[in-house]
């Protein structure tokens, strides 16, 4: 289990599920070992993908302990000077709303509606970076309101059994459509096809005609790119789409023309459009209970025939889009799982994958990462290829070129034997990263995948142990969710949601999680030129892409995107949009918590000093190099926070002699996390600041916890 306070996780859930507890289903799921006859991952057999609707990270797990959520150490900070969770607006007296949690149990949290989710709102809420007009789209009573374990046991219980992604965004800045083409095809006609993005909920009618004997036609020069699915049916991987009838339209491969006009003899049709509840008078369509779903499901794994790769397509009613309530979504998941545990020795070789196609208009305080798509924008070292849209002059709240992704955080688990623990998983991904991890099992690649989106996303391998699975997990008495319906009618009849006339922090629950290793690898340095400007150094020699977002702190312009490739660097003096700068301010976020703060005056009589993060041999410290390139001596003070805030922070004064360098060591006592910064009495504006995790980093940041403000 996690450091976490298991008392009252449990008694948190207990407030929602009541007396329905059981030993059994998760208890179960972890009880079963993973089929490790190779110890790689051509140990799984079935992937099975159940993307579900319009949730946002922080709306769903802001509370989870260990996550990057309401308690993250090192927020983004608006241009007004206030933290990312203060969205100013109008709704409240106090000029901004932050999130406040919805409770299930006493309010109609559980029909909360999202806002505008368009390309254009998105663009406007991340506002090239500043990330502060969440309130300029959309009612902020609806986007800032949050979920709790005890709104959501069954999906807490999971996270606490298996793991979950805390940097897991959808793919693009807008609707379920464009969010799902990424996970049927690898892009929405921008990727390498480098057509004009889909940016829209554009979809084709996809009920065939009553009497079965055909569709209705497609729109000319639709969706003319190649399906995922047909390159696994010439590859001769075995794959199903699992879809119940009234679904939104949300299974994408129905508007490809490979599937329409489709005969329904035809294997496409049977794999890719068939519906669970068909018959010979066509699908019934009075029922979207999840019953049909789920015995169809279990139909192919009692015959033996569950496919290599499925994809699960819930009914509306079902999908936890908003208004759907997400208690019913809990309760289809669980009966998947549970079909899957019994059959253990089917369990024991799939990997299970929970997901969200796009955040629905609610809120979550990550700046999604983006790449440079014109020269004032940052700059990337791999292709931007088939990553922008252009709106061109037309009528539109955003004008002009802009990135089509990737989109606001969504929650993405990750249930299998290989993946037990209450893990966190901090790499970048997607929803191309689905297919990626299929790709790495199968051998089937996707082309349509964008150079940045493969450079920066990862392919979700690091969130399964391959190697050691079969740990002993012991067994976890966590909630059923057959009260759901119970659930759902004490929330219908609650009292109104509403931003609380008093606001508060929201309180994260409190522990770390263990974490899985990341492959990150890279290294910012800032320094001051000798013609008195300011240079950011960035390097990467690891194995996987980054994306960094500089932030100026005096200025307020709009932030910069970085993305450096595996094995690339990229030295930048862009700064200024008008002429040099007398001073410098800026942040630099990055993943999996990295963050620095560079400030200082570059006026000619400031003093001549540099503080620098210095790349480690030992993972199990962290050494600042301290400069002196002046003619007197000069004094720093370096403060090393306490790993969780519960102790006061460690603090050196070392003197530099002129000309001289000097190395501060630092032992980060086996956590593998840090958080120092370097300012000096002689000069009050120098400061540095680097926080973040060594390799060594086994367990989640322990500074999670306390919202900041």
């Amino acid at each position: 289990m996690p450091r976490t306070d298991r008392r009252t996780f449990l008694e948190a859930a207990a407030g929602a599920a009541g007396a329905s507890f059981i030993p059994g289903l998760i208890g179960r799921a972890l009880a079963i070992p993973a089929n490790n006859a190779t110890g790689s991952i051509r140990d799984v057999e079935h992937i099975v993908v159940l993307m579900q609707e319009n949730r946002s990270f922080d709306h769903y797990f802001g509370m989870l302990n260990g996550v990057r959520g309401f308690g993250d150490p090192r927020p983004l900070r608006l241009p007004n000077g206030q933290t990312v969770w203060r969205q100013p607006s109008k709704e409240h007296p106090d000029g901004y709303v932050m999130p406040y949690h919805g409770d299930s149990r006493t309010t109609r949290s559980f029909l909360v509606d999202g806002s505008d989710q368009s390309h254009q709102a998105n663009l406007t809420i991340r506002n090239h970076g500043t990330y502060d007009r969440w309130g300029d789209t959309g009612e902020l009573h609806q986007r800032m309101l949050h979920y709790g374990p005890a709104d959501l046991p069954f999906y807490y219980a999971l996270a606490n059994a298996f793991t979950i992604f805390d940097a897991y965004h959808c793919s693009t800045l807008t609707q379920t459509y464009p969010n799902r083409l990424h996970l049927f095809t690898g892009c929405n006609g921008g990727g390498t096809v480098r057509g004009d993005p889909m940016m829209e909920n554009y979809g084709e009618d996809q009920t065939p005609s009553a009497d079965m004997s055909g569709d209705m036609p497609l729109r000319p020069g639709a969706y003319h790119w190649t399906t995922y699915a047909e390159r696994l049916e010439k590859a001769g991987i075995t794959w199903r789409v699992y879809q119940e009838y009234d679904n939104f339209g949300d299974n994408l491969l129905s508007v490809f023309p490979a599937f329409r006009p489709c005969p329904i003899d035809s294997p496409l049709y049977r794999r890719g459009r068939a519906w669970v509840s068909e018959g010979k008078a066509g699908p019934d369509r009075t029922r979207s209970d999840g019953e049909q779903l789920v015995a169809a499901f279990r139909k192919d794994l009692a015959e033996g025939t569950l496919p290599q790769v499925s994809w699960i397509v819930t009914a509306a009613d079902l999908s936890e889009h908003p208004k759907a309530v997400p208690a019913k979504g809990e309760h289809v998941c669980a009966q998947l799982i549970e079909a899957l545990v019994d059959h253990p020795e089917i369990f024991a070789r799939t990997v299970f994958i929970l997901n969200y196609d796009e955040a629905g208009g609610f809120y979550d305080h990550a700046l999604p990462p983006v790449p440079a798509i014109a020269a004032d924008d940052g700059f990337s070292t791999v292709s931007v290829d088939g990553e922008a849209k252009d709106y061109g002059t037309r009528d539109v709240a955003n004008p002009g070129r802009h990135p089509i992704g990737l989109g606001i955080r969504v929650p993405a688990m990750v249930i299998s034997p290989w993946s037990r623990g209450g893990y966190v998983c901090s790499q970048l991904f997607d929803h191309t990263s689905v297919i990626r991890f299929i790709e790495a099992r199968f051998g089937v690649r996707e082309p349509n995948i964008s150079a940045w989106r493969r450079s920066v996303c990862g392919d979700l391998t690091s969130a399964l142990d391959f190697a050691t699975p079969n740990r002993d997990w012991g067994t976890l008495g966590l909630p059923d969710t057959r009260d759901f319906m119970n659930r759902v009618e004490r929330s219908a009849i609650g009292a109104a949601n509403a931003i609380p006339a008093v606001q508060r922090p929201t309180a994260q629950m409190p522990g770390q999680r263990p974490a899985r290793p990341l492959p990150y690898d890279f290294t910012v340095i800032g320094t001051v030129t000798s013609q008195r400007r300011f240079r950011l150094a960035m390097d990467n020699p690891g194995p996987v892409g980054i994306v960094l977002s500089v932030h100026d702190n005096i200025s307020r312009q709009k932030p910069l995107s970085y993305t450096i490739g595996a094995g690339d660097r990229h030295d930048s003096e862009q700064w200024h949009d008008a002429g040099p700068l007398d001073a410098y301010d800026f942040s630099v976020h990055g993943p999996n918590g990295f963050f620095h703060r560079y400030a200082g005056s570059l006026a000619p009589d400031a003093p001549a000093a540099e503080a620098i993060l210095d790349r480690q041999d030992d993972d199990d410290v962290v050494r600042i190099l301290l400069t002196n390139n002046g003619a007197v001596p000069l004094d720093y003070i370096v403060t090393l926070a306490d790993p969780d805030r519960k102790a006061q922070p460690r603090r050196k004064t070392l003197r530099v002699p002129p000309g001289q360098r000097v190395a501060s060591v630092w032992p980060l006592r086996g956590l593998g996390w840090y958080d120092i910064a370097a300012t000096m009495p002689a000069d009050k504006v120098f400061a540095r600041r680097f926080a973040g995790s060594t390799r060594a980093a086994r367990t989640t940041d322990p500074a999670i916890g306390a919202m900041r403000l």
